[in-house]
C-alpha cells in the first residue's frame, strides 16, 4: 500500500477537497439522488486525474551538491555549490530549493538545452562551531490546478565541519620542557643518557655501570649516575561543566584547546586530551588528538554537558599518562581555591599551567601555589601568555 500512501500525501488542500467532493458526491447521488452531486464528483475526478500526469515520469532535472571546503574553522568562507543539468526534452523547473540547516534556499534555473548545465552556489554560515547539513536539494512537481504535488530529492545531504579558530604557536609551546635538552630534573636514575656524577658501589647496582678508571684512582668501586630524560609529553584538560563558563568563554576555551595540541603534535610530542568525567567517580573521558583533523573534528561537537568542573577533570585525568605538563583549561568564573585544586591534582614532577577563558579579558598571569594562572580574553592571547608563564 505504498503507492497509497505517496498518493495521499502528493494531495495539496485543494485536492483533499476535489477528493471530499468525489466521495461526498456518489454517497449524495446514491442516497439522494441528487443528478447535480454525480455531476460535481465527475468534474472533480476528471481534476484529479488531470493532475496526475503533471507529477510523475521520469526526472526533470539532474543534481549534484558540492562544497567548497567539508572544514572551515570558525569565520571562514565556505559555499555549497549545486549544478543542475536538462537531462531531456522534458521543461526544467524554474527553481531548485536547497535545505541549508534549519533554513531553505532558493535557486532560480534559467532556461536550459538539452545536455546544458548551470552551477550554484550559496553562502554558507561559520559564524559558530559545529556541524552544518546542507541539502538534500530538492525540486516541486505540481500541476496547473493546483491538485498534486511531489517533493523530488535531487541529491543527497553533505555535511560541512565548522572547526574552533586556533592560531600557531611559537615552536616548542605545546610541551615547554624539552626532551633532552630542557630542565635539568632533581632525581637521578641508574640507567639513561645524561650523565651527572658518579657515587659510591651499593649491591645491586649493575656491574656495566662501574666507572673502572675513576674506580682504581679512588680504590673503591663506583657507578655512573644519570639526569632522567623529561619527555616533554603534553596533557591537556578541558572542563565541561556549563557553570564554570560565561558566555562564549567555552568556544575560546575549545580554540585554546585546539591550539595547544596542535602546537605539541607539530612538535611531534605525545599529547592526551580528555574532558570532565560524566560521573564524579569516573574517569576523565578522552578526546581523540591522534591527528590534526580528528582532533578538530571531535572539538567541533563537542558541548558542554558535565556536571563536574576542572578539579575533578584534573583529579580523574591522573588515570593515564601524566606528561611532562599539564595545561588544565576552564572559564572566567571559577573561584582561586578551584584552580588550586585542579592545579595541585597533577602528580608530582608535572609542570601545572591554569589557563582562564574569559572573552574580552585582559591578559594576565599570576601564580597559584606552584602553578601559573594564565587569564586569556582572546586566543591572540595565548601565546604572549606563555611566554609570560615560561619567564623566571
Amino acid at each position: 500500500m505504498r503507492w497509497l500512501d505517496g498518493a495521499l500525501r502528493a494531495l495539496t488542500p485543494w485536492g483533499w477537497t476535489l477528493l471530499a467532493t468525489v466521495v461526498m458526491g456518489i454517497v449524495l447521488a446514491r442516497t439522494l439522488g441528487w443528478s447535480e452531486a454525480i455531476v460535481a464528483a465527475v468534474a472533480a475526478g476528471c481534476l484529479m486525474l488531470g493532475a496526475i500526469p503533471w507529477i510523475v515520469g521520469e526526472r526533470w532535472a539532474r543534481a549534484r551538491i558540492g562544497l567548497s571546503a567539508e572544514r572551515v574553522p570558525v569565520g571562514a568562507e565556505a559555499l555549497a555549490l549545486v549544478e543542475i543539468a536538462r537531462p531531456s526534452r522534458a521543461a526544467t523547473p524554474r527553481q531548485v530549493d536547497l535545505n541549508v540547516g534549519d533554513e531553505e534556499a532558493v535557486l532560480e534555473i534559467p532556461p536550459l538545452e538539452v545536455g546544458a548545465s548551470v552551477l550554484r552556489s550559496v553562502p554558507l554560515d561559520t559564524s559558530r562551531r559545529g556541524l552544518r547539513t546542507i541539502g538534500p536539494a530538492t525540486i516541486l512537481r505540481t500541476d496547473p490546478f493546483g491538485v498534486l504535488e511531489r517533493r523530488h530529492h535531487l541529491t543527497e545531504t553533505r555535511t560541512l565541519v565548522v572547526h574552533p579558530r586556533v592560531v600557531r604557536l611559537p615552536g616548542g609551546a605545546g610541551g615547554i620542557v624539552r626532551d633532552l635538552d630542557g630542565e635539568a630534573a632533581a632525581e637521578r636514575t641508574a640507567d639513561d643518557v645524561s650523565f651527572h656524577s658518579l657515587r659510591e658501589y651499593s649491591p645491586g647496582d649493575d656491574r656495566r655501570l662501574v666507572h673502572w678508571r675513576s674506580s682504581a684512582r679512588h680504590g673503591t668501586l663506583l657507578v655512573r649516575q644519570f639526569e632522567p630524560s623529561r619527555r616533554a609529553d603534553t596533557l591537556i584538560v578541558v572542563s565541561t561543566d556549563p557553570s564554570e563558563y560565561d558566555g562564549d568563554d567555552f568556544e575560546l576555551a575549545l580554540s585554546l584547546v585546539g591550539t595547544l595540541a596542535l602546537a605539541a603534535i607539530a612538535d611531534r610530542r605525545t599529547v592526551r586530551v580528555v574532558e570532565s568525567p560524566a560521573t564524579e567517580r569516573g574517569a576523565a573521558q578522552p578526546i581523540d588528538a591522534a591527528t590534526r583533523e580528528r582532533l578538530l573534528d571531535a572539538l567541533a561537537v563537542l558541548e558542554p554537558r558535565s556536571a563536574h568542573g576542572i578539579a575533578q577533570a584534573s583529579r580523574a585525568s591522573r588515570g593515564g599518562a601524566p606528561g611532562s605538563v599539564a595545561w588544565l583549561i576552564t572559564g572566567s568564573t571559577v573561584a582561586p581555591r578551584t584552580l588550586r585544586t585542579a592545579a595541585n591534582g597533577m602528580p608530582a614532577g608535572v609542570v601545572s599551567i591554569v589557563v582562564r577563558a574569559a572573552v574580552g579579558a585582559a591578559p594576565a598571569r599570576s601564580r597559584l601555589g606552584d602553578a601559573d594562572v594564565v587569564t586569556v580574553g582572546a586566543i591572540e592571547d595565548l601565546a604572549r601568555g606563555i611566554r609570560q608563564s615560561r619567564s623566571p
